[in-house]
């Protein structure tokens, strides 16, 4: 892929990267986005804080209702508890650092946080520092 190859709108694919990179949490501010304030320079928030959230088998283990083993990729399978479920629809991956989960009915999907958020109906920020406090940071 050609990086310097144009787009109408949106600039050169080099600018689009900075400002992605710029909007999830690097503090270098690019052309068409300052620095985020609140992401990377939080004194109370550690910076691998992404590292220090609890183990995503213990957490669901610990949130969902007859949680299955887990297949040979680490997914297991459990009903979701965003809707009234009568089979299991809710994968949640058990092996990942991350914990993704995925609604098969339609309620969408993300990773442990999100699913922190959702099911404690917290902010981004209250729900991070919930996990923290959970995952023993």
């Amino acid at each position: 892929m050609n990086l310097t190859k144009k787009n109408a709108t949106a600039g050169t694919v080099a600018e689009r990267i900075a400002n992605l990179r710029g909007l999830y949490g690097q503090p270098k501010a690019t052309p068409s986005a300052p620095a985020r304030k609140g992401w990377t320079d939080n004194p109370r928030v550690p910076a691998d804080w992404r590292e220090r959230l609890p183990d995503p088998a213990a957490y669901y283990a610990k949130h969902l209702h007859k949680l299955t083993r887990p297949n040979g990729e680490g997914w297991a399978q459990s009903r979701c508890p965003f809707h009234d479920d009568k089979a299991a629809s809710l994968s949640v991956h058990l092996s990942h650092p991350s914990g993704g989960w995925k609604c098969f009915a339609g309620c969408g999907g993300g990773d442990l946080l999100s699913f922190h958020m959702r099911i404690t109906g917290q902010g981004f920020k209250e729900a991070r520092a919930d996990l923290l406090k959970w995952g023993g940071a």
